[in-house]
C-alpha cells in the first residue's frame, strides 16, 4: 500500500507540485504509520514530517508525556518550523543543524507563532520547553545543542517579553473580550471591517520601528524602505528596532497613518530570518 502527500508553491506564474509516495512493506508497518499519524495530529504536524527523522523524534517525545499541554504546544511550534519555515532547506539530521537553526526558531519562528495568553507567560513557557526538549534530544541522539540553546534563551528573554507585551496589548485592542467566555469573534471582526472601510489607503507589510516623535511612531517598510508616521501605538511599549508585521491605514486628508491590525512582533535579531515575498 502507498501513501502520498503534496506541497504546492507558487514560483512566478507556474505552480510547482511535489509528490512523494511511501510503499508499506507490511500490514504492521501500515498500522504503525496510522498510529503515528494519530499522535502527530495532536500537535498538528504536517504529514511530510512522518517520513522525516524529526517527526519520529517529535512523536516519541510527545508519547512520554501525552497529556502535557505545554509540551504539545511546543511540538506544534517546532514541527511547523521544520515543515513550513524551513521546508526543503531543513537540515538532514539534528547533527547537521547549525546554531542559526536554533536562533531562527527562538527569535523569529516563536514570536510569529506565539499564542495570546492572559498571563503573558508564553516566553517563559517556551524557553522552559525548548530547553527540556534539547536536553532530551542531546541524550537521545548524542548532539550537544543545549549550551547553544541556553545562551539564546538568555539573550532573547528581555526582547521576547517586550514583543509579547506589545502583541497582547494590540491584540486586545482589536479583540477586547478575547479572554472572556462570552467572546463573540464575529462582532469584533465586523467592527474591524467597518474601521477598514474608513481608510482610503492601506498597506499590509513588515516594518521596523526606527524612532519615536512624541506620540508618533516612525516605521520603515522592509520592501520599499519608505517611512510611515503612525499614530495610536502604545508609546510605553514601543522600542526602536522592533519588527512589526501587519496592516496600516490612512483616512482621507490625514497625514499620519494608523496601526490597523497586528500579525506579529519580532525582536530585531530575528530580522535577518524574515523573508520578504
Amino acid at each position: 500500500m502507498k501513501t502520498s502527500s503534496k506541497d504546492i508553491s507558487i514560483n512566478g506564474q507556474m505552480p510547482q507540485i511535489k509528490v512523494f509516495t511511501h510503499p508499506f512493506a507490511s500490514p504492521a508497518e501500515r498500522r504503525e504509520f496510522l498510529k503515528n499519524l494519530a499522535t502527530s495530529a495532536e500537535f498538528n504536524m504536517r504529514h511530510r514530517g512522518l517520513f522525516q527523522y524529526y517527526g519520529k523524534d517529535f512523536i516519541n517525545y510527545k508519547r512520554e508525556k501525552p497529556l502535557d499541554s505545554n509540551r504539545n504546544e511546543f511540538l506544534r511550534l517546532i514541527s511547523k518550523f521544520m515543515t513550513d519555515f524551513l521546508e526543503d532547506n531543513c537540515p538532514s539530521s539534528w547533527q547537521q543543524c547549525q546554531p542559526a537553526f536554533w536562533e531562527e526558531l527562538i527569535f523569529t519562528c516563536f514570536p510569529h507563532l506565539m499564542t495570546i495568553s492572559p498571563k503573558e507567560n508564553q516566553v517563559e513557557t517556551f524557553h522552559s520547553q525548548i530547553k527540556k526538549f534539547v536536553r532530551w534530544l542531546d541524550k537521545k541522539t548524542g548532539t550537544s545543542w543545549f549550551p547553544v540553546v541556553k545562551i539564546y534563551t538568555e539573550e532573547s528573554f528581555t526582547d521576547l517579553k517586550i514583543c509579547e507585551r506589545l502583541l497582547h496589548k494590540l491584540f486586545l485592542r482589536d479583540y477586547p473580550l478575547f479572554h472572556h467566555r462570552d467572546w463573540n469573534p464575529q462582532q469584533d471582526l465586523d467592527k474591524l471591517h467597518q474601521k477598514l472601510d474608513q481608510y482610503t489607503d492601506s498597506l499590509n507589510s513588515i516594518f521596523e520601528i526606527t524612532s519615536m516623535i512624541e506620540d508618533t511612531t516612525v516605521l520603515t517598510e522592509f520592501k520599499t524602505n519608505h517611512t510611515f508616521y503612525i499614530n495610536g501605538l502604545p508609546r510605553q511599549l514601543i522600542q526602536p528596532g522592533l519588527i512589526m508585521s501587519g496592516m496600516i491605514g490612512k483616512r482621507n486628508g490625514e497625514l499620519a497613518w494608523e496601526w490597523f491590525q497586528t500579525e506579529g512582533i519580532y525582536p530585531n535579531r530575528g530580522k535577518k530570518y524574515i523573508q520578504i515575498k
